[in-house]
């Protein structure tokens, strides 16, 4: 089979992909201290017989062994040094048990490391570590590259990136969603397609999780917001530990019920992840050949332009809400906030965000063009706070080719370019929009200048998108610009706007946008020329516009204007922002905040607490250093204004309205001021609430959330002792009573390593000690804690917690 074969396969009927290579390894004889990759040449024969298994049961496609084979995977077995010949046996093998039969999907998997600002690792590190493994995989002979098990959208994108740049194969990219049907870090099913889509991988979806169930409701999410096949390969339901061994609660049958209900819902190649076998696989392949002529397959419909940020997706289209696009990020002639970038602070550029988001805006307009200092390095700051700050997508503002282009690349998620018109060399960054996955906005200017007429802005409109469609960019991801001359200058051309608005709908079907403020230029009482043109302006089909989200009354027309169009259902929308002040009997107002809130009026110890908040790490020190001016005793400062901030990032993380990015920022950045306030404290044990021991058991080489959870007790005051990952119980437990330990914290990730937990518990008992145990990991669940007699937390901000109700109650004993 080629990939043609399989490509035409899943659109016109159904593929098949293999199962899981873990859980046959284990039955194998693989430990959970054993590097899987590893079997590519101690056990070369058992790797051919596990695909040789899924071919025979029906799979089209089979992965390489590859998950875990780049170079940070591999120097966690000491074997970085063995990379190419690891990745290399690994398509070899499968080519011997494919024979032609099936495709050979080299397999990648995550790092298990953070891009920056989240991890350590900058955006075009990550990139050359992925090449190095593509690269061995491409040239051993894959037919395509299977990117799975992703949980960071940003990584992924420099995956996706990197394998672009080493060879041409196809690309199928997959993403792990927890329950929540969010990513660990925070990013829902349809941002995460959106953003693979725009970087034009060939299939996409979702595999691993938690099972079945919960997976179809990820498909149902992402169905209706993609035209790419879509893959799934879900878990055989959530495992659990009986007898010390490792059991999937979802049998064959139940499995395959599910299946062919994602089949009906929009899926085009299906298998399955952790816990399924040749037995599942089978009874699917079958089941489906059996009911195939009564299968109904969704078709897609995508008639909207779709942007995404980390945390969202936002529709713009003609049938859907208007959308505004917050201007307020513009430095020009903004002397406070160009003040508050060129200085490094930041701090009025994440209020103005925070406060356009809070008041409608629906895409935030970030313009960095500041005299006097480098703009690729302001949009690298700029890009790095919003994409983890705002759920609004961005529109990244620039002239600049070499600015936009790093902006489009580090940018997680499905940007919009602003702008791309027909002068000169700027058709050229239509490759970098491509490449780097973004839309654009169109400016209908060529040589000659500011077409006047409606007529020739079309002209020139129709080689821009002859042009993007040259380059692979569908008319749908155009935004196209109508252009606005301000009346004051050409009164008649706000009508010549107006008709352009129009052809460009009835002539290309593109949508629109224009910058609002543009057609009341020079003249008096603005706001009654803005708000009167764009009410014209969406009479006549335009979908966004570019303007100031903190009028009200315009916030109000354009919210107004989706339900006098039917665009928002039920005036659900508008219910939701206005119901409270007809309640109240108030007059209808359009927005939650009317402006950022300025820093110029809080105190040292206010601004502290928004920083910690906002994960302002780069001002954190300053900021303590003016509170300290201000009189402030320092453990006043971390009492009174630093763990409070704290306090409020984990409720706003447990209630959902912030994510992992944010939680670690907050944390990072509280980690940033501790390092200031310690030496000052008065140096007793009275500023300790309890010491902890923490480690990852022997067996597992896992340790992210391991980290995250201490990075987080440290902010608590807990003095903190990393044992690291891998680690035996009889060291765990002597490195506690060598330091005194209060608490012992134990992590695991798979449930071959769970045991050990269970084993330690035993140690400690026999040996007459009674420490506080809390354990928590992806496989670890609240039944087998209490079964074993430990403490559980299900992530790291209810393990602070646990952790600070066992510190209360060992201070009570004392």
């Amino acid at each position: 089979m080629k990939w043609k074969e399989f490509y035409d396969k899943s659109i016109e009927t159904i593929s098949f992909t293999d199962g899981s290579m873990g859980v046959l390894l284990q039955k194998y004889g693989l430990t959970g201290g054993e590097c899987p990759e590893s079997w590519n040449i101690t056990h070369s024969d058992i790797i051919e017989k596990v695909h040789a298994s899924y071919i025979d049961a029906g799979s089209d496609l089979i992965i390489t062994n590859t998950l875990g084979g780049n170079s940070v995977k591999l120097g966690e077995y000491k074997l970085e040094n063995k990379l190419r010949e690891l990745n290399q046996a690994a398509v070899v093998i499968a080519k011997k048990a494919a024979k032609g039969r099936a495709i050979v999907a080299g397999d990648v998997g995550p790092t298990g490391k953070f891009v920056k600002p989240l991890g350590n690792i900058s955006f075009d590190e990550m990139k050359d570590i992925y090449r190095e493994q593509i690269e061995v995989l491409a040239n051993a002979g894959a037919d395509c590259i299977f990117f799975e098990t992703h949980i960071d959208i940003l990584e992924l994108k420099a995956a996706i990136l990197a394998c672009r740049e080493v060879c041409d194969l196809p690309i199928i990219a997959s993403v792990t969603f927890e329950e929540d049907g969010r990513t660990v870090t925070g990013s829902p099913a349809g941002a995460a397609i959106v953003m693979l889509e725009a970087l034009g991988v060939d299939i996409a979806g979702t595999n691993c999780g938690t099972g079945p169930d919960d997976m179809l409701r990820i498909i149902h999410e992402i169905a209706p917001l993609v035209s790419i096949p879509i893959i799934a390969q879900a878990n055989a339901g959530k495992p659990s530990l009986e007898n010390g061994k490792t059991v999937f609660r979802s049998a064959p049958e139940s499995y395959t019920g599910t299946a062919l209900r994602m089949i009906e819902c929009g899926v085009n190649s299906v298998g399955g992840c952790c816990g399924t076998t040749p037995e599942y696989i089978k009874l699917l392949h079958d089941r489906v050949m059996e009911l195939k002529p009564f299968l109904k397959r969704k078709a897609s419909n995508v008639d909207f332009m779709k942007l995404s940020s980390r945390y969202a997706v936002r529709k713009i289209g003609f049938n859907q809400a208007f959308t505004i696009i917050g201007e307020r990020l513009n430095p020009t002639a903004r002397k406070k906030l160009s003040d508050d970038i060129r200085e490094g602070r930041f701090e009025l550029f994440r209020e103005e965000a925070i406060a356009q988001e809070n008041s409608g805006a629906d895409i935030l307009d970030l313009n960095m063009g500041i005299e006097g200092i480098s703009e690729s390095s302001c949009f690298e700051k700029g890009i790095e706070i919003l994409g983890n700050l705002v759920k609004t997508p961005v529109s990244i503002d620039t002239a600049n080719p070499e600015a936009a282009a790093l902006a489009m690349k580090l940018y997680p998620g499905k940007p919009i370019l602003n702008s791309i018109s027909a002068e000169g060399k700027r058709l050229d960054l239509l490759k970098d929009v491509k490449k780097y996955g973004a839309s654009f906005i169109a400016l209908p200017i060529d040589g000659h200048g500011i077409p006047k007429t409606a007529s020739e802005r079309l002209a020139v409109m129709r080689k821009i998108v002859a042009m993007a469609e040259k380059a692979g960019i569908d008319k749908r991801n155009i935004l196209a610009d109508p252009l606005v001359l301000t009346v004051s200058a050409e009164q008649k051309g706000a009508s010549e706007t107006l008709k352009t608005i129009r052809l460009f709908r009835e002539e290309l079907g593109l949508f629109t946008t224009l910058g609002l403020s543009n057609i009341s230029f020079g003249l008096p009482a603005r706001p009654y020329i803005n708000r009167n043109f764009l009410s014209m302006a969406i009479s006549a089909g335009l979908t966004s516009a570019i303007a100031n989200p903190f009028d009200a009354e315009m916030m109000g027309l354009v919210r107004a204007s989706d339900v006098l169009l039917s665009k928002d259902m039920n005036a659900a929308a508008y219910i939701a922002a206005y119901a409270s002040d007809s309640k109240s009997g108030k007059t209808a107002r359009a927005g939650t905040a009317g402006t950022a809130v300025s820093e110029d009026n809080l105190s040292p110890g206010e601004k502290l607490y928004r920083a910690v908040l906002k994960g302002n790490k780069d001002n954190i020190e300053a900021l303590i250093g003016e509170a300290l001016k201000a009189g402030d005793e320092p453990g006043a400062i971390l009492d009174r204004h630093l763990l409070p901030a704290v306090n409020e990032v984990g409720n706003l993380y447990e209630k959902k309205i912030y994510f992992l990015p944010q939680l670690m920022l907050s944390a990072e950045t509280m980690k940033a001021a501790f390092s200031v306030i310690e030496p000052l404290l008065k140096k007793d044990d009275t500023n300790v609430r309890g010491r902890i021991v923490f480690a990852t058991v022997q067996g597992d080489v896992h340790d992210i959330g391991k980290n995250i959870v201490i990075l987080l007790m440290k902010n608590y005051g807990f003095e903190v002792l990393d044992l690291g990952k891998d680690v035996p119980n009889e060291v765990i437990l002597q490195k506690a009573d060598e330091n005194n330990a209060d608490i012992i914290a134990l992590s695991a990730l798979m449930t071959t390593t769970m045991p050990k937990m269970k084993e330690f518990m035993e140690l400690m008992k026999a040996s007459g000690r009674k420490y506080n145990v809390l354990i928590g990991g992806a496989a670890v669940t609240r039944e087998f804690a209490a079964g074993i007699g430990a403490k559980y937390s299900v992530n790291a901000v209810e393990a602070v917690k646990t952790a600070l109700e066992m510190a209360g109650e060992l201070s009570r004993r004392k």
